[in-house]
């Protein structure tokens, strides 16, 4: 397929739903609103709260690690990923939806609604940071819901201006304006190359701000240095799976026509490398405090030892890290669907119960035996996150139509 058979075909690279579809999202939608109303019903609050900031993370995760993707690509003018980028950019129609229900989270901790103000130990009582200093100036919740209101608001507008940049000029390549379309994108592509670099800084230093705030501070006692990084981890390892599973879904349709074998394998070799790289910064989060002789941040981990827990910590090491990173070796295992699908998939239940890990023990106070409420709550966030990509592909092209690198990387180009 060349460039010339792109533009001719430039009103067919649109997302279409069937009734199947359509249905499934329903039903995602029915069971999520039901096991929040059956949480609730329980006398379990504090459980229902925090399965839906444990899912809304991990698929924030999700949104903010796709166009961040797409930022780092443009910033070095990567060639190879062009075919596939607008697959994963689609995943940030989320980030407003998620920036929403983030703040109604806060306003309902803000105002003890349904006592969601017994998520965070030190906002139900604030005197267990009396002898932390810091901790006392920083964990103040009106301080944290501005912070992170902002820092939600500066993703969301630097996200939709990035994507404006490129569905700018698919606008006047799909209106048959293919002069201007290409002048606006050799444009675009001049500044997304020279502000991609500092908007990619906003982005990791907001999501680090999230990432403490919103998870870390579950243990107010304990804190790390590297939970950024290792919650970046995470959010890639997990992009780099779910960009597989959307593409071998659109495989067989002409979106899926100009994907090669190329672009599986490099988005696998990136789930290769991030799944070394979150087990590195795993194995430094435990040495750091072996060696260091850190008693008092050791009961953070002494606390997930205890069962129900220990039974996840023995299991998650196996499927995140030891299975795939021996079956992934082979080149095969990249692009072919039989072992490269069920590999994404364990990748995602895998971090899906590392954040039920790092939630779950803190919120969590009576039996737990098994997830069903945050399985119910993962089912209704999927729904809403599979239809902001479902709205997404309705309306905006699912191939970057109009980008002045595209004709390159068809041609084989890769770099």
């Amino acid at each position: 397929m060349n460039f010339q058979d792109i533009y001719d075909s430039r009103d067919k690279y649109f997302l279409t739903s069937s009734n199947t579809t359509k249905g499934g999202i329903a039903l995602c939608f029915v069971i999520g609103a039901v096991t929040i109303a059956a949480g609730f019903a329980a006398g379990d609050p504090t459980r229902v709260w925090g399965s839906i900031l444990l899912n809304l993370m991990y698929f924030f995760g999700l949104a903010l690690g796709g166009i961040a993707f797409a930022a780092m690509q443009d910033t070095v003018g990567a060639v190879w990923g062009r075919p596939i980028m607008r697959l994963h950019e689609s995943f940030s129609s989320f980030l407003p939806v998620a920036a929403v229900l983030f703040t109604i989270f806060l306003i309902c901790i803000k105002f003890d609604v349904a006592s969601a103000g017994r998520v965070y130990s030190w906002v139900a009582d604030p005197h267990i940071l009396d002898h932390f200093w810091g901790k006392k100036d920083w964990l103040i919740l009106d301080f944290m819901i501005v912070r992170d209101i902002f820092a939600l608001a500066c993703i969301v507008v630097l996200a939709m201006w990035q994507l404006r940049q490129k569905l700018t000029r698919d606008k006047l390549m799909l209106a048959g304006n293919a002069d201007a379309a290409k002048t606006e994108g050799l444009q675009a592509q001049k500044r997304l190359r020279y502000w991609s670099g500092p908007v990619l800084v906003v982005y990791a230093l907001c999501f680090s701000l999230l990432a403490f705030d919103f998870t870390m501070s579950l243990a107010p006692l304990w804190y790390s240095t590297l939970w950024g990084g290792w919650s970046f981890a995470i959010m890639m390892q997990t992009l780099m799976a779910s960009t597989l599973l959307i593409m071998f879904s659109l495989k067989s349709t002409v979106i899926g026509q100009v994907m090669g074998r190329q672009q599986f394998h490099d988005v696998g070799k990136l789930m290769h490398g991030f799944t070394i790289f979150f087990a590195y910064l795993t194995y430094a989060h435990v040495l750091t405090y072996w060696y260091g002789n850190m008693p008092e941040f050791s009961e953070y981990y002494l606390h997930r030892l205890h069962a129900p827990w220990v039974y996840i910590v023995m299991a998650t090491p196996i499927l995140v890290f030891v299975i795939p990173l021996f079956a992934l070796i082979p080149k095969a295992s990249k692009w072919t669907p039989v072992a490269t699908i069920p590999l994404c998939g364990l990748i995602l239940f895998a971090q899906w119960l590392t954040y039920i890990l790092i939630v779950a023990p803190q919120t969590t106070k009576g039996s737990w035996a098994v997830p069903w409420i945050e399985f119910g709550v993962f089912l209704g966030v999927l729904g809403i996150f599979l239809s902001c990509i479902m709205w997404f592909g309705k309306r905006y092209p699912m191939v970057g139509i109009a980008d002045p690198l595209l004709p390159e990387a068809l041609a084989g180009g890769h770099h």
